[in-house]
């Protein structure tokens, strides 16, 4: 069984791009809180989302906002240009729910 969920928040905007094909894919990544470290640095988790997911993220979420994600762990492994072994793993979101937002000045100004 390959099963991730997590709550978190965005380390920075997710970045939309679409493949060759056209299908949109978000990908950003995510502070995950860990208890169990004494220094209360949170763990940093990549995460990539496709379709309507990756569109609505990529409009509606920026730095800082909270989210929950469930998905499944991949990982990719490919040689650089250099002919190095490279490889990542990350989640590939399939449902994010919207949690928490940080209001941004504009935002504030507005409402």
């Amino acid at each position: 069984m390959n099963n991730v969920s997590i709550i978190g928040r965005l380390g920075g905007d997710p970045e939309l791009r679409f493949t060759t094909g056209g299908k949109p894919v978000a990908s950003f990544s995510m502070a995950i809180d860990n208890p169990f470290r004494d220094d209360n640095t949170p763990d940093w988790v990549n995460v990539e989302t496709w379709g309507k997911t990756a569109e609505l993220v990529s409009e509606h979420k920026s730095k800082g906002d909270q989210v929950a994600i469930t998905g499944r762990l991949t990982s990719s492994n490919w040689e650089d240009d250099d002919g190095n072994k490279r490889s990542r793993t990350f989640v590939t979101a399939e449902r994010i729910d919207f949690l928490h937002t940080v209001k941004t000045n504009k935002e504030e100004e507005a409402a």
